[in-house]
């Protein structure tokens, strides 16, 4: 309790500075965001109200609409303390340095080549595409449809659908583009059957295509989940039909799921490549 009262005895002279009452609406919302991130623990309504000097019901108000568009979300089940939410983490993801994230992203590819001997590649959302990242290729050098820069079908990549699985609606249908592209004849091109795609995605944890682009290669795509559950990236591994099949999907999804583990920790962690 003494730790509590101490804090919040620094904060209130900041804030007194600032004059709350005065503050625009906006700027309210920012420093709710900007006290709570700064936080090692969630925080109370009347923790935040005496931090800030406003009227408890007035930070209820800005604490509720926060916690409406998911920048801020409650810890506990009695909903008394509040964290920073998922789009307040999925902004800081978005602007992380790319050439820090590409990076990132060669390593865990390499490592994955390396062990199951078959392409790998790492992919990422954007405003309205999914992107390969980064990419490893086996000495025997099957180079395939995947590399840096390449925008992937969302409706048909395996790692696609990794992401695209764990958006909110709004997010899926920007990202979707019907009418969709039929690569081969087992391309799913109707809304309905991508839909029950993403589906099956969720309930099994990965994303599998089998076929859907070319008729001749499968892949296989593990979601990568930050430490709010965020996804933003995917792993996958790709290759011939004739070799991937030869292996259980369990054998596949294993290994993509140590490589998200590992980009999920070294983007938490920040560490530059060469402490890798």
């Amino acid at each position: 309790m003494h730790r509590t009262r101490t804090v919040a005895g620094t904060n209130k002279g900041l804030f007194k500075s600032m004059n709350a009452e005065r503050q625009s609406p906006l700027e309210r919302y920012l420093s709710i965001l900007e006290i709570i991130a700064a936080s090692q623990r969630p925080l109370s309504l009347t923790e935040l109200a005496n931090i800030i000097q406003l009227p408890k019901p007035t930070v209820h108000r800005l604490v509720g609409s926060l916690q409406a568009c998911g920048a801020l979300k409650t810890e506990e089940r009695n909903q008394r303390g509040f964290s920073i939410g998922r789009r307040v983490t999925r902004l800081l993801h978005l602007s992380q340095d790319p050439s820090v994230i590409n990076n990132y992203a060669q390593i865990v590819c390499d490592q994955l080549t390396k062990t199951v001997g078959e392409t790998c590649y790492l992919v990422r959302i954007g405003n309205d595409a999914v992107h390969t990242i980064a990419r490893s290729v086996p000495d025997q050098g099957y180079r395939l449809h995947v590399f840096p820069g390449h925008e992937l079908p969302t409706h048909a990549a395996a790692s696609a659908k990794a992401i695209l699985a764990y958006q909110d609606d709004a997010t899926i249908r920007r990202l979707l583009h019907p009418p969709f592209k039929r690569y081969t004849d087992q391309t799913k091109s109707t809304m309905v059957h991508v839909m029950e795609d993403l589906d099956q995605v969720r309930k099994q944890g990965y994303a599998i295509c089998d076929r859907e682009i070319d008729s001749g290669i499968m892949a296989y795509g593990c979601p990568v989940f930050s430490g709010d559950n965020e996804v933003i990236y995917s792993v996958g591994v790709t290759g011939p039909v004739n070799r991937l099949s030869q292996k259980p999907a369990d054998y596949w999804v294993e290994a993509l799921r140590i490589g998200a583990d590992q980009f999920a920790k070294m983007l938490q962690a920040g560490l530059a490549p060469e402490e890798l």
